[in-house]
């Protein structure tokens, strides 16, 4: 059964921090930022527990995406977006902190463990101006406007990447984009042919996925449901990816959760800062989900090696959307 869901996250108010509480009343306050992460089809597939000085971050498969994401890439991507959003949370509240990434005795599931201090200094490797980002995010879906991004701005985007063992690649060559909006259509027109991928997806845009408010929502639910919108989605996402002045690949050589949830990290401090910058992003992922399409897409990437684990348009947009809405936070 869906879990409730909710606006209220979006009208947080750092004012309302804990400081004179005991540090676990201020850790589930830094949920609250956690849980404001992109993710997947706005699936959150998170849930989070609180164990004295600790914060451990699980994947709830209840919430993941099993036809669209069956190898789970995407879903720890999303892990790592909701842990980035903690640590950025934590370095404005000046709280200490040592994350670490365990599997379980199988090997199977993977998560990230933050341990927090009070006493030990902050990292304060982040830009101090993504705190109020998170509030002010959003996932552009529209075409961006014929606009270029100044110079300056992609060396603020690419100071964003802090994770040397992954990659981080822009395309900005036409030819290339051609060829990458047609892939684009491809997946569209592919996935959508599968009715469990229709339902599944459906499942989302009623939950406002798109940021579609009811009844908006319900009717696109049914409509995607029960209609094969492939070939529409496919041209407007084609032409969407053509408007973008710049487009980001993010790959790493090992094609393992750890450095999923990494990836998940990295993308969300490129959604920050391109915030801060005025700048919209929008995940296209749909193009990772058929593997011969991913390994067209790393026949772009510098280095043999790379795996692509994330790719996404990045662009002036002059439409603001709304939020998409909130889980109450699923807690263990």
């Amino acid at each position: 059964m869906p879990k409730p869901m909710t606006m209220e996250l979006w009208n947080l108010d750092a004012a309302d921090y804990p400081a004179d509480k005991p540090l676990s009343d201020k850790l589930d306050f830094l949920l609250n930022y956690a849980q404001l992460a992109p993710s997947s089809h706005n699936s959150q597939p998170w849930q989070f527990s609180v164990q004295d000085n600790e914060v451990h971050i699980y994947p709830d498969l209840d919430h993941w995406l099993k036809v669209a994401d069956p190898e789970q890439r995407e879903l720890y991507i999303s892990l790592g977006c909701a842990l980035e959003n903690l640590l950025v949370a934590a370095e404005h509240f000046q709280l200490g902190y040592q994350a670490n990434f365990f599997s379980d005795k199988e090997g199977k599931a993977h998560f990230a463990s933050v341990a927090f201090s009070e006493d030990s200094p902050t990292a304060n490797v982040r830009d101090p101006n993504l705190f109020d980002a998170m509030l002010q995010r959003r996932t552009s879906r529209e075409p961006f406007q014929s606009r270029l991004i100044p110079k300056e701005e992609l060396m603020q985007i690419k100071a964003a990447w802090l994770e040397k063992d992954l990659h981080l690649h822009f395309i900005a060559n036409i030819e290339q984009k051609r060829q990458l909006a047609t892939m684009v259509q491809t997946a569209d027109e592919t996935l959508c042919a599968n009715p469990a991928y229709r339902h599944e997806l459906a499942e989302s845009l009623g939950q406002g996925a798109f940021g579609n408010r009811w009844p908006w929502s319900r009717l696109a639910q049914l409509l995607f449901r029960h209609i094969n919108l492939g070939a529409r989605l496919g041209k407007h996402n084609a032409h969407a990816l053509m408007s973008a002045p710049v487009l980001i690949v993010l790959s790493a050589k090992q094609d393992d959760a750890i450095n999923q949830i990494k990836v998940g990290q990295l993308f969300e401090r490129i959604a920050l800062t391109a915030t801060k910058l005025g700048l919209n992003t929008q995940p296209l992922s749909q193009i990772l989900e058929i593997p011969g399409l991913r390994q067209q897409l790393a026949a772009m990437l510098p280095d043999a090696k790379l795996v692509p684990q994330h790719f996404l348009r990045m662009g002036y947009t002059s439409s603001i959307k709304t939020h998409t809405p909130r889980r109450l936070i699923a807690k263990m």
